[in-house]
């Protein structure tokens, strides 16, 4: 576009770039477990959006963990996104390849048959394109090596003359091959003198006009001979006359090829086998469809055996391979490997079914996927033939629509898609394991190098609410609060776990004293007590209504229905009767004698920063409690620490003000930069993110010159400060009550 003010008169518009540019808000409630459960991939993050989701991945209740309990809760109670690693034990955390779980395994054989012959089929159809002399060496049985050879020759026909004194316009007439009779003519314009031709001119006029075979000079050059272009017994020359061939003195007649081909260059099936049975003893050549060559041994077993030679030279346009073909004894064979489709011995439970297909095609088969027994997945009409759409493998191993349970191997069999075919019955796996002998802190807390424990969560870069259900230890929940706070540098949140089995005096000691986690990290907060939820499964948890379970995945879907229940979610404490209700929650740990119900019990606990789960008369069942960890942190309450993890994350985010790298550090880029922040607080504010209402008390960002100055612009920094005025929850509402003295207030007044 042309400057301002150049050219000729004219209005012009263009696009500049916003001063303010616009802060996308990150996401809230993205959280990961880290857990036991009854599959799953070992130590991989796996994104779960609902609890189908969950168990298509991880599996059912299980009594070793705690796994399917979370994720339960926490969609049920609003949660939308869950990263789940399962843990197992490792000999060595720094080595993921360690993990001491194994995926069961077992196989499928064939029917059991007759005994078979050894036998090799080609690949390509008759007729063959084959060169005089091919052969094939073949050995049968493993004795010694014979060879079949492919021989043909052409039909030729020399003349007696050396000298061709011919005419114009003489003519020889030919039949090539038993064909019809062909003339050739000699011109005198094909001469330089057509009284004295040439042998080699001769040849040239027969070249010319012939077809099916050719000329050539022979005998030193004096004489020439008509060949037939096919090698072959079928191969003929017939020189019928012409008043040239008084010149020409061909023998008349016709002469014959040789050879036990008809023509070399289009074998038949037929010659390939009556070659081939004459020169090999002890086989026998059949059609394998379609003009397929198929060399048989005459014996049966495993003794019998059929090898192509690789020093022949026919085989390749046979479509002959130079592998050993051996018979079977007809005993059946493995067809099919069966594996977990992950580790853990759930799959000694799962068994595969094969029966008819419901086609009625014999070769092709139903199967059946059974977990405890109970029918999981039926798969119809499969086949073992690799080229069809309903192949075994692609079916069942489907990664959408197959089964989660198990993978199938073909194991290539020789043989026809019906021999190969599974044969009907039950079939079970064994040696899968759970790798839980020996689990240990360690396994939990992993190795960054290899990606184990927390550190496979690395991936997952908009993580903010993080939880441990199976690992309640002093050792896990500090390493959890250091990745939280340290290694993913306060951009995450941490809900921990009570122990089970503790009363109030025993949390207390354990936040306190054990694992020293009071005044530790306002990156995250402990619940207690654990809390009861509706037994999902009486065959593995016994015949109670209701069973003990980690809370921590029932807080994080409180949190995430906090974030989304309005603009601005993210800054309500997700504690009280309203917001901190648990909608899945039955009961806490204990009963009716649970501590948390007392609440002089709750103000031992509660001053230690352990946030109770009560309940009281006419009070659905909810979250007691705002604390962080640390009472002397900038954010100490659970809302404002996560209100503050939003803010910052979205301004340094994809989104914020990374537009500003690299751009000239100057005034002008501070200033945009500062009036883009501006402009998003100012947003947060409307959505009740401070105390105030009034944008000179709720924040200030600043990146001016007193933050900025020239060695700090020469080093190539910009630095800012934001200042957050976060709300304050009323944990403690108190009211006074009196006599109403009013009247009596007012009617000494009066007197006075």
């Amino acid at each position: 576009m042309a400057q301002p003010g150049t050219g000729a008169s004219k209005v012009e518009v263009g696009e500049e770039t916003p001063t303010i540019r616009q802060i996308v808000g990150v996401a809230t409630a993205v959280a990961a477990i880290l857990c036991v459960t009854e599959r799953g991939p070992v130590g991989l993050e796996q994104l779960c959006t609902s609890f189908e989701e969950y168990t298509r991945l991880f599996g059912r209740d299980i009594a070793d963990g705690d796994g399917s309990h979370e994720a339960r809760g926490f969609f049920a109670e609003g949660g939308q996104e869950l990263h789940v690693v399962r843990v197992v034990h490792y000999t060595d955390p720094t080595n993921a390849a360690s993990a001491t779980s194994a995926a069961s395994a077992g196989t499928i054989p064939t029917a059991a048959t007759s005994p078979t012959s050894g036998t090799v089929l080609g690949s390509a159809l008759a007729p063959f394109d084959l060169e005089p002399g091919d052969t094939l060496v073949v050995t049968i049985n493993g004795g010694g090596p014979a060879t079949a050879t492919f021989t043909a020759t052409a039909a030729a026909r020399e003349s007696a003359a050396e000298n061709y004194a011919l005419s114009n316009g003489q003519i020889l007439t030919v039949s090539i091959n038993g064909g019809g009779v062909q003339t050739i003519t000699f011109a005198t314009a094909n001469f330089v003198s057509i009284g004295a031709a040439t042998a080699e001119e001769v040849a040239a006029v027969i070249n010319a006009q012939i077809v099916g075979a050719h000329a050539t000079v022979t005998s030193g050059g004096t004489k020439v001979t008509i060949t037939s272009d096919r090698r072959g017994s079928t191969s003929g020359v017939n020189v019928t006359g012409g008043n040239a061939n008084t010149a020409l003195l061909f023998t008349t007649g016709n002469i014959a090829g040789t050879g036990n081909t008809a023509n070399v260059d289009a074998v038949t099936f037929a010659e390939v086998k009556t070659i081939v049975e004459a020169a090999v003893a002890g086989c026998t050549v059949t059609d394998g469809g379609s003009g397929k060559v198929r060399i048989t041994s005459n014996t049966t077993g495993t003794g019998s055996s059929v090898l192509v030679g690789a020093s022949s030279t026919a085989d390749d346009e046979l479509g002959l391979d130079n592998a050993t073909h051996s018979g079977t004894t007809g005993a059946a064979q493995d067809t099919l490997t069966t594996a977990g489709k992950t580790d853990g011995a759930y799959g000694d439970d799962v068994s595969f079914r094969v029966a008819d297909a419901s086609n009625g095609v014999a070769a092709e088969f139903n199967l059946q996927v059974l977990e405890d027994g109970i029918v999981a997945q039926t798969f119809v009409n499969l086949t073992m033939d690799s080229t069809a759409t309903r192949y075994v493998e692609t079916i069942v191993n489907d990664e959408d629509t197959g089964t989660p349970l198990a993978t199938l191997t073909d194991l290539g069999l020789l043989g026809t898609t019906a021999e190969r075919r599974p044969a009907n019955g039950t079939y079970t796996m064994t040696g899968g394991d759970d790798g839980l002998a020996s689990l240990a802190d360690a396994d939990f807390v992993g190795d960054p190098t290899a990606k184990t424990g927390l550190y496979a969560l690395d991936i997952v870069s908009d993580l903010r609410l993080l939880a441990c259900p199976d690992r309640a230890t002093s050792a896990v929940h500090n390493a959890m609060l250091s990745y939280a706070e340290v290694y993913r540098k306060g951009s995450l949140f941490v809900v921990l776990d009570p122990p089970a089995d503790m009363d109030e005096t025993e949390i207390v000691e354990y936040v306190q004293t054990t694992a020293a986690l009071e005044g530790s990290s306002e990156f995250g907060a402990m619940y207690a007590p654990r809390i009861q939820v509706l037994n999902p499964n009486v065959s593995v948890f016994g015949d109670e209504a209701t069973i003990v379970v980690p809370p921590s995945g029932v807080i994080m879907g409180v949190m995430a229905r906090t974030d989304a229940s309005r603009p601005g979610g993210v800054y309500l404490p997700p504690a009280g009767i309203e917001e901190g209700r648990m909608t899945t929650c039955l009961g806490f740990e204990g009963g009716k004698f649970a501590w948390s119900l007392d609440e002089r019990k709750r103000d031992i606990v509660y001053p230690h920063r352990v946030n109770p789960l009560t309940t009281d008369k006419g009070l659905p069942r909810y979250i007691d409690g705002v604390y962080t960890l640390k009472s002397n942190g900038q954010f100490p309450t659970v809302a404002e620490r996560r209100g503050v993890i939003y803010i910052e994350q979205s301004v340094k985010g994809p989104q914020g003000i990374q537009f500003a790298r690299h751009k000239n550090n100057d005034e002008s880029l501070r200033r945009n930069v500062e009036r883009t922040i501006d402009a998003f607080l100012l947003q947060q504010m409307r959505d009740g993110a401070f105390r105030s209402r009034d944008p000179k008390k709720a924040f200030l960002v600043d990146f001016g010159v007193a933050l900025n100055p020239e060695s700090l612009v020469f080093a190539g920094q910009m630095r800012g400060r934001m200042g957050l005025a976060t709300q304050k929850p009323a944990e403690f509402i108190f009211v006074g009550v009196s006599q109403d003295t009013r009247a009596l207030d007012a009617e000494l007044a009066a007197a006075s």
